[in-house]
């Protein structure tokens, strides 16, 4: 949902709405860069650090998933009588909490999937790292003789 000052909800929304697309194609940019570079090969990740960082992203996601489920019954029509009004405002709070493009709803599904694209990279990282460490043991077990 978002929140506009009284008397300008007109004026606002469409500002604020394309401020926060524009943050979140930003962000989406990010995360597709970071998972290319990890899949060349660059970057590599310590499995110890690695787990710690894939297991915090696991919590988050899991906080994101718990959020759209409630968010789920925010998107109900509220039960503000059957008159004009009361079915205008139902349809407002229903559309904001799941509807529109910069709803809860369709903001928090956005990040939960930047959230999996890091988790993804994370992992990635992490199987770059033993892919390096094993060819390098490889490579000293050769020098070594064996």
């Amino acid at each position: 949902m978002y929140i506009a000052e009284a008397g300008n909800e007109q004026e606002a929304a469409p500002r604020q709405t394309a401020r926060v697309a524009a943050q979140t194609r930003t962000v989406g940019g990010q995360a597709l860069a970071l998972r290319e570079t990890v899949n060349s090969g660059r970057v590599t990740l310590d499995p110890a650090t690695g787990d710690e960082l894939r297991k915090m992203l696991l919590e988050q996601i899991d906080q994101v998933d718990s959020w759209l489920e409630r968010a789920g019954r925010l998107a109900r029509p509220a039960p503000l009588g059957a008159n004009p009004v009361g079915d205008r405002m139902a349809a407002k709070f229903e559309s904001r909490a799941e509807g529109e493009p910069m709803s809860f709803v369709s903001v928090m599904t956005a990040y939960r999937e930047v959230l999996q694209q890091t988790h993804d990279s994370v992992q990635s990282a992490i199987r770059n790292f033993r892919s390096v460490d094993e060819e390098h043991g490889a490579a000293l077990k050769r020098l070594r003789g064996e």
